[in-house]
């Protein structure tokens, strides 16, 4: 800019000129200057997050140095992780205990289910022999007992007659007559002839 002793010994005109000159120098600087603040980004959204972060940061720092790590002393630190060590490993005894027990009641449980159901079978299997010799003693005991009883009554009751007439399904003569021809039919296929037939 010019100084005021350099209008003394100028023409006024030549002075004004002079000053517009500078004016309008000074008018392009001032709008340079406002179009510069124009292009500038906008930084407001990115330094609002970086003060959230920073917020965020200070509230963790704040947190960790209230802690109680940070005040106890090293050979403090060393008892703390001490007993929280020796906590934990009574209590992972306590749940080991606990499911050892469970274990065992469970295997306890399975083995009194196959001894009874062990037991069970051997039962049937007892049942079934016993009811299978049942029936074959009565069976043995049907083929012997009633000829044995038959032949124990007195010969004058004709049991044996009448148990085979019963068997037969015919009456007592009838029966005695067919069981006389068979029998001479079996003597005579194998040769026997001892004059019963002259005798009748």
């Amino acid at each position: 800019m010019m100084a005021k002793d350099d209008f003394s010994d100028t023409d006024p005109a030549e002075a004004f000129e002079r000053l517009r000159g500078e004016i309008s120098l000074l008018h392009r600087a001032v709008e340079g200057l406002t179009a510069a603040r124009e292009k500038t980004p906008d930084y407001s959204l990115t330094l609002g997050s970086m003060a959230q972060a920073l917020a965020a940061i200070d509230a963790r720092l704040s947190q960790i140095e209230a802690s109680r790590a940070l005040s106890l002393s090293p050979v403090e630190f060393a008892k703390e992780i001490s007993a929280a060590a020796q906590a934990a490993q009574v209590e992972d005894r306590r749940i080991f205990g606990e499911a050892r027990d469970a274990l065992a009641n469970s295997l306890g449980r399975i083995d009194g289910m196959i001894e009874r159901g062990q037991a069970v079978e051997g039962r049937v299997r007892r049942e079934r022999w016993i009811a299978v010799g049942g029936v074959l003693a009565g069976i043995l005991l049907w083929s012997i007992l009633p000829g044995a009883v038959v032949r124990s009554l007195p010969e004058s009751w004709h049991a044996p007659e009448w148990m085979a007439a019963r068997m037969m399904g015919v009456e007592l003569a009838a029966a005695t007559q067919r069981m006389i021809e068979a029998a001479e039919k079996a003597d005579g296929r194998y040769g026997v002839h001892d004059g019963r037939k002259g005798d009748r």
